[in-house]
């Protein structure tokens, strides 16, 4: 009776161990399973970050390109009307300042989302936020003073030559397509400032979901 009791024991034993094993077993690899599918998130998510930021990356391109557009645009209006190269000489400086801060604040590599730390892009991309209001806050002033000193010029320009209505009414015709270009380009401005902004948001989100998980 003992011995039928042992055996059983035993046989009781061998089949708990090889539950055991076998639930051990299923559990690496539900958890392998889980790594996996947390991997294949990540990545997906660090791809969906880097192509949110992909359209800020090809305004900085644009913004380079600005440069030379107003530099050709605006010489001969600065003929035509006289104005001095003072006045030409700072609004080339004035768009390349603004279009290099572009680049050095908007820059972000792929790399950056796909193998970076995840938590200093995050700090970048609120740092970035913070420089970006800076630069578009002094970038407004100095616009609305080179708009004053633009209206001036051309006002004169109009008036240099007593009698000459053609003369006026070019400077008129400036002053008004300036004042329309200058909303419109407002408008256009802060539409792109809060679209990256609003784009920095959404990746760091992503960001703060992702080390969540």
């Amino acid at each position: 009776m003992q011995k039928i009791m042992e055996t059983t024991n035993n046989t009781n034993n061998n089949v708990n161990i090889e539950d055991l094993e076998q639930m051990r077993s299923q559990l690496n690899l539900l958890k392998q399973k889980l790594d996996s599918q947390q991997i294949v998130n990540e990545r997906l998510m660090r791809q969906s970050m880097r192509q949110k930021m992909s359209w800020i990356n090809k305004y900085r391109w644009l913004a380079l390109l600005a440069i030379p557009v107003v530099a050709l645009c605006f010489l001969p209006v600065t003929f035509q009307l006289s104005l001095s190269w003072w006045l030409y000489g700072f609004t080339v400086l004035f768009v390349a300042v603004d279009a290099i801060l572009d680049w050095y604040i908007n820059r972000m590599s792929a790399q950056d989302f796909m193998r970076g730390n995840l938590m200093e892009t995050a700090e970048r991309l609120v740092q970035m936020k913070k420089i970006r209001s800076r630069q578009t806050l002094i970038g407004f002033i100095v616009l609305i003073f080179w708009l004053g000193w633009m209206f001036y010029e051309v006002y004169m320009a109009g008036h240099r030559v007593p009698g000459d209505s053609d003369m006026v009414a070019i400077s008129w015709a400036y002053i008004g397509g300036m004042g329309v270009g200058g909303v419109i380009g407002l408008i256009i401005g802060f539409t792109i400032f809060f679209k990256m902004q609003r784009t920095n948001d959404e990746i760091i989100e992503q960001i703060e979901e992702l080390t969540k998980q």
